[in-house]
Protein backbone atom coordinates (compact mmCIF):
# COMPACT_ATOMS: atom_id res chain seq x y z
CA UNK A 1 0.00 0.00 0.00
CA UNK A 2 1.19 3.35 -0.14
CA UNK A 3 -0.48 5.78 1.50
CA UNK A 4 0.27 7.46 5.14
CA UNK A 5 -2.84 7.11 7.76
CA UNK A 6 -1.89 9.28 10.58
CA UNK A 7 2.21 8.89 11.31
CA UNK A 8 2.30 5.41 9.74
CA UNK A 9 2.85 3.82 6.29
CA UNK A 10 1.47 0.37 5.39
CA UNK A 11 3.93 -0.87 2.83
CA UNK A 12 3.78 -4.31 0.98
CA UNK A 13 7.30 -6.48 0.85
CA UNK A 14 8.32 -6.41 -2.95
CA UNK A 15 9.56 -10.28 -2.12
CA UNK A 16 6.91 -11.82 0.18
CA UNK A 17 3.77 -9.20 -0.70
CA UNK A 18 2.99 -9.17 2.94
CA UNK A 19 1.48 -5.88 4.43
CA UNK A 20 2.97 -4.08 7.21
CA UNK A 21 3.02 -0.57 8.76
CA UNK A 22 5.98 1.17 9.90
CA UNK A 23 6.41 5.09 11.28
CA UNK A 24 6.53 7.27 8.56
CA UNK A 25 8.91 10.78 8.30
CA UNK A 26 7.43 13.88 8.99
CA UNK A 27 6.40 15.04 6.02
CA UNK A 28 9.84 18.22 5.63
CA UNK A 29 11.92 15.45 5.50
CA UNK A 30 10.40 14.16 2.39
CA UNK A 31 11.12 13.27 -0.50
CA UNK A 32 13.91 10.60 1.19
CA UNK A 33 14.62 6.76 0.97
CA UNK A 34 15.19 4.06 3.92
CA UNK A 35 16.90 0.56 3.55
CA UNK A 36 14.56 -1.22 5.71
CA UNK A 37 14.15 -5.03 6.46
CA UNK A 38 10.72 -6.78 6.01
CA UNK A 39 8.88 -7.34 9.39
CA UNK A 40 7.90 -10.71 7.94
CA UNK A 41 10.19 -12.56 5.85
CA UNK A 42 13.50 -10.33 7.13
CA UNK A 43 14.23 -9.54 3.30
CA UNK A 44 15.72 -6.28 2.55
CA UNK A 45 14.19 -3.52 0.57
CA UNK A 46 14.38 0.23 -0.09
CA UNK A 47 11.15 2.57 0.79
CA UNK A 48 10.90 5.61 -1.00
CA UNK A 49 8.59 8.40 0.24
CA UNK A 50 7.04 11.40 -1.65
CA UNK A 51 4.48 13.85 -1.05
CA UNK A 52 1.17 14.01 -2.81
CA UNK A 53 -0.55 16.97 -1.69
CA UNK A 54 0.02 16.99 2.21
CA UNK A 55 -0.55 12.68 2.06
CA UNK A 56 3.31 10.79 2.30
CA UNK A 57 3.22 8.27 -0.22
CA UNK A 58 5.37 4.96 0.47
CA UNK A 59 6.53 2.38 -1.92
CA UNK A 60 9.26 -0.49 -1.46
CA UNK A 61 11.44 -2.43 -3.94
CA UNK A 62 13.33 -4.76 -3.09
CA UNK A 63 17.33 -4.08 -2.73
Amino acid sequence: MRCMHTDYCDVICPTCFESFSIPGPDPTEVPTEWDYDCEVCCRPMQIHFTLDGDMVIAEAEAC
